[in-house]
């Protein structure tokens, strides 16, 4: 049977989204160009980002789309399972694990993590990691719980552990999904559980540390 014209669209979207993702994730957002993505996704036509996304911006935003809609998901179903009275930990469980139960979902290697973290890294795309998650429903409830959660913290120390966080978390998963990419599939799920719990672990010790006063 011939393929119809808007599933060879769908496919070769896919295959521009993972070659991209990947090259992305192993040579950073600036280090890669649309014509290169093209040649990696196998598109004869130089200009095929252009056609599909718009253009790398566009590009980049379809990749987070995918993947935070598969995320949000997970999420809401973690959401549904809390009790009546979340602590600050059970909000950074919503917070973090179906992160890393979406990256387990995508087998090894994978490449989501690293791509994360080169886009915070990157002064031009920084702003669409953040913007793409602003817009997740399921992950601004997570937050305003967490928020609603904490103890009392002074304005500067909030932001400032705000931004450690962050840090914290999308370049540690990125460390990991680096560290297990030649793991043996049936190893994955362990590996990633067993950082899960020590991530889970450090970022509630710096939410909850005590603040310097001076």
């Amino acid at each position: 049977m011939v393929a119809s014209r808007s599933d060879q669209t769908a496919r070769t979207r896919e295959r521009l989204l993972a070659a991209a993702e990947q090259l992305f994730a192993l040579h950073g957002i600036a280090g890669v160009s649309s014509r290169q993505i093209s040649k990696a996704a196998g598109q004869g036509n130089n200009y095929a980002v252009g056609h599909h996304f718009g253009d790398k911006t566009g590009l980049i935003r379809s990749i987070l789309e995918t993947h935070n809609a598969r995320i949000d998901v997970i999420r809401a179903e973690r959401l549904a399972e809390l009790g009546d009275d979340p602590g600050v930990r059970d909000w950074i469980e919503c917070l973090i694990r179906p992160e890393i139960e979406h990256l387990v979902s995508l087998g090894a290697p994978s490449h989501y993590a690293r791509f994360c973290a080169h886009m915070a890294a990157d002064p031009q795309t920084g702003y669409l990691l953040y913007e793409s998650v602003a817009v997740s429903h399921p992950l601004t409830e997570v937050m305003t719980g967490f928020y609603r959660a904490l103890p009392s913290i002074p304005k500067r120390v909030m932001d400032a552990r705000v931004s450690m966080s962050q840090n914290m978390i999308i370049h540690s998963l990125a460390d990991i999904e680096r560290s297990i990419e030649d793991a043996e599939a049936s190893t994955i799920a362990d590996q990633w559980s067993d950082h899960c719990d020590l991530l889970v672990d450090g970022a509630v010790g710096l939410w909850l540390a005590p603040t310097t006063s001076r």
